[in-house]
């Protein structure tokens, strides 16, 4: 991570570490408050075929942004298929999860209007991971 002399910030993905998502996924933070980031966190998840985020709230808004693969979203009760060049918009509060039906990776890019990853709150389930 380096700032340049203009302002901001430049990250450079492969010294970010993987974590594990609130999903118990692997997860990376490549934008948030250790970057400077006072209102955005801007993150990547990678899921393997048959993989599932559960079903979740969070207490903001999020926008996903599927890069690669393909698979199967539920919102509130709604099923729609995702993939590459699909985006979906949460509104807070919404019930939502997605799964890697395909046979490759899925990846997608996770933003919130947060300097951190939002509160996490799985729902259908009696534990969380």
């Amino acid at each position: 991570m380096s700032q340049p002399r203009s302002g901001g910030t430049r990250i450079v993905h492969a010294e970010r570490p993987i974590i594990a998502s609130p999903s118990g996924l692997p997860s990376q933070a490549l934008i948030d408050a250790s970057s400077g980031s006072v209102a955005l966190f801007a993150g990547q998840q990678w899921l393997q075929p048959g993989e599932e985020v559960r079903r979740h709230t969070h207490p903001v808004e999020e926008a996903l942004i599927f890069l690669t693969g393909r698979g199967e979203a539920t919102l509130g009760d709604e099923r729609l298929e995702i993939g590459a060049e699909i985006s979906l918009h949460i509104p807070a509060g919404l019930a939502h999860g997605f799964a890697n039906t395909g046979d490759e990776p899925l990846t997608v890019l996770i933003l919130f209007p947060l300097p951190t990853f939002a509160p996490t709150h799985f729902v259908d389930v009696t534990d969380s991971p």
